[in-house]
């Protein structure tokens, strides 16, 4: 039997934090590396801050708490939060263990909803060994890739 153990988010993360602003002028439709902010992809810009692999959990806007699996070399912005897991642990797997927390919940109450990067790394969660949430992370993907090889065959089927 698999034993989760409890956690925070931010004990078991290397890097738990929003990335940097930048200049609109420096965002086109067009560019070397693919901007990320609070909503998603923004755009593109001639300058990165981050490469690897992560978790972008949107922190500010409509899309506050959402969660997207990263892969590769971008520009983060504020309005993104960067969760990386530690060498202990899988980033892919917390990345689906975030989508499943409904973080939009912890978000302020205000106009414009904000999840604050510290309320977000006291967050318990419960883990698995490394080991097991590499191949639940594995089949996990997998899935996904299928699923998303199936929707292009069904949009050029509806094409």
């Amino acid at each position: 039997m698999v034993e989760f153990k409890k956690y925070t988010l931010s004990s078991v993360c290397d890097r738990l934090s929003s990335g940097k602003s930048i200049k609109s002028v420096e965002v086109s439709a067009f560019g070397t590396y693919p901007v990320y902010g609070g909503n998603g992809l923004r755009g593109y810009a001639e300058k990165e801050n981050f490469s690897g692999e992560c978790a972008i959990v949107g922190r500010q806007g409509a899309y506050c708490g959402n969660v997207r699996c990263f892969s590769g070399t971008a520009y983060m912005t504020e309005h993104a939060v960067v969760v990386q897991a530690s060498k202990d642990h899988n980033t892919r797997y917390l990345s689906y263990l975030l989508e499943s927390m409904q973080l939009v919940r912890l978000s302020g109450q205000s106009a414009q909803p904000g999840l604050s990067v510290k309320i977000l790394g006291q967050q318990e969660v419960y883990l698995p060994d490394k080991a097991t949430q590499d191949k639940i992370a594995t089949v996990i993907a997998a899935l996904e890739d299928k699923i998303e090889l199936n929707n292009r065959e069904n949009r050029k089927l509806c094409a």
